[in-house]
């Protein structure tokens, strides 16, 4: 079967799920058990597109840019809320996430409209040359979730409200610095 078949074969698995079976599957990638039909790193990509449409987003599932016959791109899906337009970066790693996502993510949203932002969602950790990465590399177009904050969105419904929260900071204040979200704020 091809990626791209594959791609619809999660997508409709990942279709049939309600809030419910999303936060079962949060779990067990969380614990490290996620099910062996899911490849590394496909799981969370569809998990988190499936709770934001959920929430109400419209959402373009994991697709690949090619030009000529070249891959140029993998794009993990696209969250489109509010008249915002956000690129989506997931990394289901164990170790914190370094500046190459960062660098990635950057490189794909100056391929699109200046409306574009970029949001990483990772199971773990950010590292903080990341974080530096990101406050070094205007504009502040990338939004940073880790493990916890995506915990507690998911528990609560709150993803979309979570996005907005992040980007009105970016905004006003000019920094896309790492807004923690305790229980209280989302």
């Amino acid at each position: 079967m091809t990626d791209e078949g594959r791609g619809g074969e999660y997508q409709r698995r990942v279709l049939a799920l309600e809030h419910s079976g999303l936060l079962a599957l949060w779990q067990g990638l969380r614990a490290g058990v996620s099910p062996p039909d899911w490849p590394a790193g496909s799981l969370l990509e569809y998990l988190v597109l499936r709770a934001f449409q959920l929430e109400g987003a419209e959402v373009t599932w994991p697709y690949r840019v090619y030009r000529n016959g070249v891959l140029l791109e993998q794009i993990d899906g696209v969250v489109y809320f509010d008249g915002v337009s956000c690129l989506v970066e997931c990394k289901d790693m164990t170790r914190p996430v370094d500046t190459l996502a960062i660098v990635k993510l950057k490189s794909q949203i100056l391929r699109r409209p200046r409306t574009t932002i970029g949001a990483l969602l990772c199971t773990g950790e950010v590292s903080q040359a990341a974080f530096t990465l990101v406050e070094m590399l205007p504009p502040p177009d990338v939004l940073l979730w880790e493990g916890e904050e995506i915990d507690q969105a998911l528990r609560g419904r709150r993803l979309l409200d979570g996005m907005r929260r992040k980007l009105r900071y970016a905004v006003e204040m000019g920094f896309a610095e790492q807004m923690r979200l305790d229980g209280s704020d989302l």
